[in-house]
């Protein structure tokens, strides 16, 4: 293929990965086979627009994404594009519209499909059927892979640069924009803010130190200025041997009662998946977002860590994600006010109350706020007001945190 030419880093076979085509009934269709590492999943075929038109023959159930398996060939064809779409770049994405316009691409699934849907969150991929490419040859986690796409969203001129597909950055999620980048040999996701005050990679840092702070299993995050531009880095916490698996596909394992609160109801569904140590890391993440104000805690940004080999859940994967945080979307008069909340209730203070034991460090709850202060004192967007109001809603947040957990002791 021609999108794959002249990159030294792509195998011959990759090479030629794209356009190997079947026909069947004199339509012209796009088949492949849905790969765990090099485990077979379900043959199925693609439509040119990127997205799964019908299955074809299943192979190995139990090594499907978690919540996907179901023996309906209808039914699973609606639910491996549920899936499928969760791991493309949303229509939301801050520049998408614009990428699409400039590679003349039909929709972001087109962009995923090229690569093959390789992520650095997980192991599944896309093999044309007829290739005898192997998950060896293609994976981002021990192959380069193409900066071009990743770059073309932060990039600030209009000319169309040469742009290689292969790439992990067309199979992440999020409306901020984002880049998977490799530093000395270690791979970090590099995301940007909102304009105008760019607060979310600040967030990030803030976070992640107040997640310290509270001896909280966290990913850790620093800040880089690039082209003038703040942008939080935090390491990949997925390895060749792991998955992550969101939280969306484990909330509907089970069907939920009548009786059966959100929360509980979540519970159980964790359970019956044999996932360790749920409850206790589900009430540092609410305490956590409680102190933050956390207004985006959705079933995408928090979940679990598989095993790909034995398939079994080693845990809860650590806290992430938490930029959208800190009354970054309100005017300086709001700071402090009730945010709508989520996943289980629509406030913080009734997730708070979800909270049985005290699982944190309580001792460095005093401290959170002047953290945040710091923190957010480095951003030239921020001014001294904005600051100000919210690190002392933060400090407002942590004398409530901490009453309430001395009541729970």
């Amino acid at each position: 293929s021609g999108d794959a030419g002249g990159y030294n880093f792509l195998s011959k076979k990759c090479c030629l990965r794209y356009n190997i085509k079947n026909t069947e009934g004199g339509k012209s269709m796009d088949k492949y086979i849905i790969m765990n590492k090099n485990i077979p999943l379900v043959k199925i075929t693609m439509s040119a627009a990127g997205y799964i038109t019908e299955v074809l023959q299943i192979y190995n159930p139990e090594a499907f994404p978690v919540g996907i398996f179901t023996d309906d060939f209808n039914k699973l064809a609606d639910k491996l594009n549920q899936w499928w779409r969760s791991r493309i770049i949303p229509a939301s994405r801050d520049g998408l519209r614009y990428i699409l316009h400039l590679y003349d691409v039909e929709s972001s699934a087109v962009l995923s499909k090229r690569s093959l849907g390789l992520s650095l969150s997980d192991q599944y991929w896309l093999k044309p059927v007829g290739s005898e490419l192997t998950w060896q040859e293609v994976n981002f986690f021990t192959n380069d892979f193409s900066k071009e796409l990743g770059e073309a969203f932060f990039q600030k001129e209009s000319s169309r640069p040469a742009i290689n597909p292969f790439t992990p950055d067309a199979s992440s999620n999020g409306w901020l924009k984002k880049k998977w980048v490799k530093i000395n040999g270690v791979t970090y996701l590099a995301k940007a803010g909102s304009v105008p005050l760019l607060q979310q990679p600040y967030n990030e840092i803030a976070a992640a130190k107040v997640a310290e702070a509270l001896a909280m299993k966290h990913v850790p995050y620093k800040l880089i200025i690039e082209d003038n531009r703040p942008l939080c880095l935090c390491p990949n916490f997925i390895t060749t041997e792991t998955e992550f698996v969101p939280a969306y596909f484990v909330k509907d394992i089970l069907p939920r009662s009548n009786n059966d609160s959100v929360y509980g109801h979540f519970l159980r569904c964790c359970d019956y998946l044999q996932i360790p140590d749920v409850a206790g890391y589900l009430q540092q993440m609410l305490c956590l977002d409680y102190l933050i104000d956390n207004s985006d805690r959705h079933y995408g940004n928090f979940g679990f860590i598989r095993d790909v080999n034995s398939l079994k859940f080693l845990g809860p994967a650590p806290l992430f994600d938490n930029g959208t945080s800190l009354w970054c979307e309100s005017l300086n008069s709001e700071i402090g006010t009730e945010l709508p909340a989520m996943p289980f209730k629509d406030t913080q203070k009734k997730q708070l109350a979800l909270v049985k034991e005290c699982l944190i460090d309580i001792n460095g709850v005093d401290a959170c706020a002047e953290i945040v202060r710091n923190t957010l004192s480095t951003s030239p967007y921020l001014d001294k007001e904005r600051v100000t109001r919210i690190s002392e809603a933060v400090a407002n947040r942590a004398r409530g945190l901490k009453n309430y957990l001395s009541k729970l002791n």
